[in-house]
């Protein structure tokens, strides 16, 4: 007799990364649409409701007492301290150069990217936490990896939004890994970090035009910033629950959304993009077959 499985922690991450890719390809559409804001004022009020979500979050004595646990326990450890600002500062960077690509005609290279970020990741979990890949998803590194290198040969090399987000955004999941820091909680302290420098970007702006008025613009700012703090949440979540080579690997749906909102934008993909995109495709869908086989073992399973 067939059985149902409960919903694992890594069908739990993996949906929760799908949802967060989803959500930052729509992000990256509404992104090139914010006229009348700056890419900076754009970031801060996705701090903003960002926070106002974590908030929500930890409404329950229980989320209360689990937070006030981790402030306690970093404000005794400097070595905590200092991953936790160098993380702060590396999550606004983050956040304002997803707005700032789109909003300036680089949506291609904020792709390009999130294309070689989750190979970046793969080593990085494979060599400093020891993950382990199975081999579909050896392949889909593959594959992935002949995308990466035909885009690198297109471009005529790596430009630096490439570079931030491929180079930073591994430093930041490691050093919350590799302190036992990766929590909700920590993420909850970054943002509220972030909340200071994202009221003073907000007021600064205002104060220096004072007849500005309210841009056309400002129910898109909500909806997008509304879409952020979920999927934010939704990233992090993900992070914690699946090994940080996976996590790196299902990332490869965020960069071909942000590609298809980019060509939404107006920018142009070539025939030699072809060589670029097809293989990271052959990788989601090498990553599709891996996690159906391992899903259909896993229910095979004799019950104990």
């Amino acid at each position: 007799m067939s059985r149902t499985a409960p919903f694992s922690s890594t069908g739990r991450g993996v949906a929760a990364s799908v949802l967060a890719s989803v959500l930052f390809g729509v992000i990256s559409l509404l992104g090139g649409h914010l006229d009348g804001f700056s890419s900076e004022e754009t970031t801060a009020w996705r701090v903003l409701f960002i926070l106002a979500a974590l908030g929500a979050v930890h409404v329950s004595s229980q989320a209360r007492r689990q937070f006030k646990t981790v402030v306690s326990r970093i404000a005794r450890s400097p070595k905590l301290i200092v991953i936790v600002l160098v993380n702060t500062a590396i999550m606004w960077v983050q956040l304002w150069v997803f707005m700032w690509g789109p909003a300036n005609g680089h949506a291609q290279d904020i792709a390009f990217g999130y294309f070689l970020l989750p190979l970046v990741m793969v080593v990085v979990g494979r060599v400093f936490f020891h993950d382990r890949l199975h081999a579909l998803q050896w392949a889909a590194v593959i594959a992935a990896a002949f995308g990466v290198l035909a885009q690198a040969v297109i471009a005529g090399g790596v430009n630096w939004p490439v570079l931030i987000i491929a180079g930073l955004y591994p430093v930041y999941f490691a050093l919350r890994r590799w302190a036992g820091i990766d929590s909700m909680q920590v993420f909850f302290i970054e943002i509220a970090l972030l909340a200071v420098p994202a009221i003073v970007v907000i007021v600064t702006s205002y104060t220096a035009h004072p007849g500005r008025g309210i841009p056309a613009a400002w129910p898109m700012v909500l909806i997008m910033a509304t879409l952020s703090a979920v999927a934010m949440i939704c990233y992090i979540l993900a992070s914690r629950l699946l090994p940080l080579s996976l996590f790196g690997l299902l990332s490869y749906l965020e960069p071909l959304l942000v590609l298809g909102a980019s060509l939404l934008l107006g920018e142009i993909l070539t025939t030699a993009d072809a060589f670029v995109y097809a293989p990271i495709v052959i990788a989601l869908v090498l990553l599709g077959f891996s996690g159906g086989r391992r899903r259909r073992a896993h229910l095979e399973e004799p019950p104990l």
